[in-house]
């Protein structure tokens, strides 16, 4: 790719990725999620239900995981696929991590309302009753 600066300057462009380059942007967006991961700390009354956030964390990492064993097996091609569909993931993966900081800024209260509440909590049944010592304990 051939581009012509303001100064009238040609510069040539080569976006030529080697196996080497994949591997370092792969094993650098792997490190961070997993790094952000750790560091992250939703409360309950942030964001109720963590594995949602953990488990969007996860696919992520294995789409470059499956871009770094093509490389690997010398499919660049292939390789190339999965590391898009990496950073389409991350990218939505932002979005969703930014559009629950907005709503946590907004209403605080979000999480808390009947519906909302049954699908951002790990919890089926509230109420449920439980047997101790022969007494039924709800």
């Amino acid at each position: 790719m051939t581009v012509i600066t303001g100064g009238g300057l040609i510069i040539e462009m080569n976006m030529q990725l080697e196996s080497k380059d994949l591997i370092i942007v792969n094993s650098t967006i792997i490190s961070g999620i997993l790094i952000l991961l750790t560091i992250s700390s939703f409360s309950p009354g942030e964001f109720p239900n963590r594995s949602i956030f953990v488990t969007l964390a996860v696919l992520s990492v294995i789409f470059f995981s499956i871009s770094s064993l093509y490389v690997l097996s010398d499919n660049l091609k292939k390789a190339k696929i999965y590391i898009q569909i990496g950073f389409g993931f991350v990218i939505c993966f932002m979005i969703f991590i930014g559009v629950v900081n907005i709503i946590n800024i907004l209403h605080p209260d979000f999480w808390d309302g009947p519906i909302v509440s049954k699908i951002a909590t790990n919890l089926i049944f509230q109420g449920q009753s439980t047997e101790q010592d022969g007494q039924v304990v709800s």
